[in-house]
């Protein structure tokens, strides 16, 4: 389930909840707000296109593409001055974390989620690793959506509390 596995629910909520950002991000490097709208729906487009070889956490490939998209628009573009691309060639990548450490990551939060209850785990596999949302979690399951808002909650603060450890 998921964008890779063409959920276009998953995917809209990941266009929910990263666009906004995104444009900011993109209206910050090439200054012009419509232009930056139309680069994040291209780098959004490329996403679905490419949804069977897309890696996680989409966060930083996200930032990663917009960065390049802009700077390739602003390469092509009249309106930008050497200075402006010499800039944006050295400005460093803001991915959060480079492959290994997601890897890492990943390993972690998965070794002890398998560690939290039976009925949590579940829910919190069917959000975080099938992308599904609260309500179509808690008609799959028979319970309220507030049940699987306290579980994830619940699994969320077991995660954190186990990471700082």
């Amino acid at each position: 389930m998921g964008i890779a596995n063409s959920n276009q629910k998953c995917f809209r909520s990941l266009y929910d909840a990263f666009y906004s950002y995104l444009c900011g991000l993109a209206v910050f490097y090439i200054h012009d707000k419509e232009k930056a709208r139309e680069l994040v729906n291209d780098v959004f487009i490329r996403i679905w296109e490419h949804r069977t070889t897309l890696k996680y956490p989409p966060l930083p490939y996200l930032i990663s593409a917009v960065r390049n998209t802009c700077y390739n628009y602003l390469r092509n573009s009249r309106n930008a001055s050497e200075i402006t691309l010499v800039l944006m060639e050295r400005l460093p990548d803001t991915g959060l974390y480079n492959e290994d450490e997601v890897e890492d990551l990943v390993r972690l939060i998965s070794e002890i989620s398998e560690k939290l209850p039976i009925r949590c785990r579940e829910i919190f596999t069917l959000h975080y690793s099938e992308g599904l949302d609260t309500e179509t979690i808690s008609e799959r399951l028979g319970i309220s959506q507030s049940t699987v808002r306290v579980q994830l909650k619940i699994a969320l603060d077991k995660i954190r509390e186990n990471m700082k450890k």
